[in-house]
């Protein structure tokens, strides 16, 4: 008798053991759309005028090289913030920088899985895999892209 009550108990332990790890685990709430987007970013490209230069970019002419870097800031789960530095550093090593406010931005999700920036309905940004595309329009140079990761 005892060997029976054993053998359910064991069985009855086992069988609890297998319904909980069988158990769906529960999923992590993904990230919101601005906590994916949010960061800092090193230019690594800029493009205009047909031309697209690798940054950071050196001047032959004057030695100077231009980098740059974009800090994306998150305002609400779908709405981000960005500025972008460029700097210039001369031969002699001496640094200079400018700033400038991007704007704010709506964050959609499109279906090729990248999130999409759009100031009112005009869309200024990709962001996909740590890597970031804007595009802006200039009167001089016309269309502008610019490419960074994090």
């Amino acid at each position: 008798m005892k060997r029976s009550q054993l053998s359910s108990f064991l069985l009855l332990l086992f069988a609890s053991f297998i319904i909980v790890s069988c158990s769906k685990k529960d999923d992590p709430t993904p990230a919101s759309l601005s906590d994916q987007v949010a960061g800092n970013y090193t230019i690594t490209s800029f493009g205009f005028l047909g031309l697209l230069l690798p940054f950071p970019f050196k001047d032959p002419a004057t030695g100077v090289t231009t980098s740059g870097k974009i800090e994306v800031k998150k305002l609400t789960d779908d709405t981000a913030n960005a500025t972008l530095t460029l700097t210039d550093t001369d031969a002699a090593g001496k640094a200079t920088s400018d700033s400038e406010d991007l704007g704010t931005v709506t964050l959609k999700k499109a279906t090729t899985g990248e999130i999409e920036a759009y100031q009112g309905t005009v869309k200024v940004a990709t962001y996909n895999n740590g890597e970031l595309k804007l595009t802006a329009e200039d009167e001089d140079l016309g269309e502008i892209n610019i490419i960074a990761k994090k």
